[in-house]
């Protein structure tokens, strides 16, 4: 049996090393103030905010106070001053190494309309909270404070005071109380109340504004990681990305010409209207004239051209330790192609900044390593957190009643997995370097447990064929086997294959093919651009499919559809409509099956998690839940390898090296790449 010992790597050395200056408050039960005053801004300390001549040493060059590209508009009287355009106190950025200087564009690149998650990933922001870099800290970030009461029933949080949208517009509390009243509790618009904005018993929270940057949150229970969730992805923007100020034209309670006026401008009606102009989480900005709180606003969408070019926000709200507005970078484009080969060519040609997306797996490292000087960048390590960087998911809500019966099968899965000879993927895919594992928490995290992850990883066809023979499953035609019912075991596996892995994938599962024909298992291979995939998974019509190993550490208790049915992005690839069903209280499709016990007996521990306040009592019900998925053995997994890389272009500065490689984590996000700067052009 292969097996893993705990490692520890270059970001678990950091971890440890790190020294928050905010405690994570998931340590204790009653959070902190949050100043965005005098702890944030101590790094300025000796630097007048709008110095000319700071006592820092500027190690990347001499710089003003704003973009020069601003300045000229300053100077042609489009812009005001830019001390008019910041906040009465400015969010300080450490940088990572060096004082930046301005200009440059960041090039990089997406696959197209599915591929929204690297723009999340790369020039977000807006959150009321933040994660640092390390992952350790939560700190402020449009919230200048943050506190809880006793239970965590209550939150107040007070907007930092000044911060404009991109239009100059300042953002107050009646942005926070549109978002909410008339978008999060409109169901029109938004069908089912976000769970970040609603107490574990579904109860919408309650919303109390104060003043102009003060409001108040309650919920029915308990709500310990809502801090938490207004540090993290689309949760945290749920209150600061709607602005009324120009959203309100479009929406009917405020203008009782939106439905015939979206009509005319060709939409279905004022929804449909008022989506596609304001929603701005959806996977694209596509309007332009949407104001936002981002460090580069959208100039070009994508769906106008073959590339998307998002230029720097003029009221971008942070500013370096010398008072220099960011972000550094004048623009950010993105090219559009959806063919791996032609961004890997352009990649080792230096033609990206940054990129650390679709191309970076073992089968183009060499490659990439041995054209580091000729194409000036450097080929950085990303530390995986994936429990596996290929589970594989039957369907156990498929609408084929007796293909459900056999995906539902333990044992099936059980000999499956035993039919998988992980060491030669290893050895052929992996560039010899990686574990075999299940999806289970990994050594790095709290929650491992050594036997759950190397759990039937045995390769064992002889062991196989036994399981597949006491279960029932009987020789049939052309060697392939067939249940009790006479239904042959003849399965496609769907792959995306324009996700991040997708080209391995494909590789492994035409390996995997071949070792599960041995045991009578016939298997097709369906491989597809990522939006026709996505499709197919939304709507459970697909055998297997499979996924990187999300919840393997940082993760473990929010992206959980690798251990239950539930968690974001549509939840479990195992059980997308039990985990529909688990989100929305219903399905859009009549339930193929109720959900049995193990599934809810998961749910209602994970409504205890939810409402736990003591962080030690979240963690032994955690692992309840852990140990049902380890007992219910829900998917398979293959090799834990080395992680992704990304390419760095050694023009680009404070990058900071190595970070995760994870989804929640939302790599490059943390290591805030608006005070990244370029020192010369390509």
């Amino acid at each position: 049996m292969s097996t893993q010992q705990p490692r520890s790597s270059l970001f678990t050395k950091r971890r440890a090393a790190a020294a928050p200056q905010w405690p994570d408050p998931a340590l204790s039960r009653r959070g902190l103030v949050l100043s965005g005053g005098a702890a944030i801004t101590a790094s300025a300390a000796g630097c007048s905010w709008f110095s000319t001549d700071p006592e820092a040493d500027r190690s990347g060059g001499e710089k003003g106070l704003e973009a020069p590209m601003l300045a000229e508009r300053v100077e042609a009287g489009d812009l005001p001053p830019v001390e008019e355009r910041l906040p009465k106190e400015p969010l300080v950025v450490q940088v990572t190494e060096s004082m930046g200087v301005y200009g440059g564009t960041w090039n990089s690149v997406v696959t197209g309309s599915a591929d929204g998650p690297w723009l999340w990933r790369t020039i977000n922001d807006g959150h009321l909270l933040e994660r640092s870099r390390d992952w350790e800290e939560i700190r402020p970030n449009v919230a200048s404070s943050f506190e809880e009461n006793d239970d965590a029933t209550e939150y107040t949080i007070t907007l930092r005071e000044g911060v404009k949208w991109s239009d100059g517009e300042p953002l107050t509390t009646k942005d926070v109380e549109f978002a909410y009243n008339d978008v999060a509790l409109n169901t029109d618009l938004t069908q089912g109340i976000p769970p970040e904005l609603a107490g574990t018993d579904g109860t919408p929270l309650e919303l109390e504004i104060v003043d102009d940057y003060t409001f108040i949150v309650r919920f029915s229970g308990p709500k310990p990681l809502f801090r938490a969730d207004m540090a993290a992805g689309v949760s945290g923007q749920r209150f600061t990305m709607y602005p009324r100020h120009y959203l309100e034209q479009f929406h009917v309670d405020y203008n009782e010409n939106a439905e015939q006026e979206a009509l005319d401008a060709g939409y279905d009606g004022w929804v449909a209207r008022f989506t596609a102009l304001g929603n701005l989480w959806s996977f694209l900005w596509e309007n332009p004239d949407l104001p936002t709180l981002l460090p580069w606003v959208c100039k070009q969408p994508i769906s106008d051209a073959q590339f998307a070019l998002f230029e720097r926000n003029p009221y971008y709200w942070k500013v370096d330790e010398e008072g220099s507005q960011l972000p550094y970078m004048d623009e950010v484009r993105f090219d559009v192609t959806s063919d791996i080969e032609t961004m890997f060519a352009h990649a080792i040609s230096g033609d990206y900044e940054f990129h650390s997306r679709h191309f970076n797996d073992n089968a183009h490292r060499a490659d990439a390593v041995d054209n580091e000087a000729s194409g000036g960048y450097t080929v950085v390590e990303l530390e995986s957190t994936y429990s596996s960087d290929m589970n594989i998911a039957f369907n156990m809500n498929h609408r084929d009643a007796a293909l459900r019966k056999i995906f539902q099968d333990r044992q099936f899965r059980i000999a499956l997995s035993h039919a998988i000879d992980r060491q030669e993927l290893i050895d052929v895919l992996w560039n010899r370097v990686g574990v075999p594992s299940q999806p289970a928490p990994r050594p790095e995290s709290r929650f491992y447990d050594e036997e759950f992850a190397a759990q039937y990883l045995e390769f064992d066809p002889d062991r196989a064929n036994q399981i597949l023979d006491d279960a029932g499953y009987t020789a049939g035609s052309g060697g392939i086997r067939q249940a009790p019912d006479g239904t042959p075991l003849e399965f496609t596996v769907a792959v995306a294959d324009d996700a991040l892995l997708g080209t391995i994938w494909i590789d492994a599962m035409d390996m995997i093919k071949d070792m599960w024909a041995a045991v009578g298992v016939e298997l097709h291979i369906n491989g597809q651009p990522r939006e026709n995939w996505q499709n197919l998974v939304n709507e459970f019509d697909y055998d297997l499919t499979v996924w990187t190993g999300d919840g393997g550490y940082i993760d473990e208790t929010t992206s959980v559809y690798w251990y239950m049915a539930a968690g974001p992005g549509g939840g479990a690839f195992f059980a997308r409509q039990w985990s529909e069903l688990r989100t929305n209280g219903s399905t859009t499709e009549e339930l193929v099956e109720e959900p049995p016990a193990h599934i809810t007996e998961q749910w209602d521990l994970y409504d205890q998690f939810l409402s736990e306040p003591d962080p030690d009592t979240r963690d032994e019900i955690f692992k309840q839940i852990l140990a049902i998925a380890k007992e219910q053995f829900y998917a398979i997994g293959t090799v834990q390898g080395q992680g992704a890389w990304a390419v760095v272009a050694d023009r680009l500065k404070n990058v900071g090296g190595s970070m995760p490689e994870n989804p929640t984590y939302g790599t490059p996000g943390p290591a805030a790449p608006e005070q990244w700067y370029i020192t010369e052009d390509k």
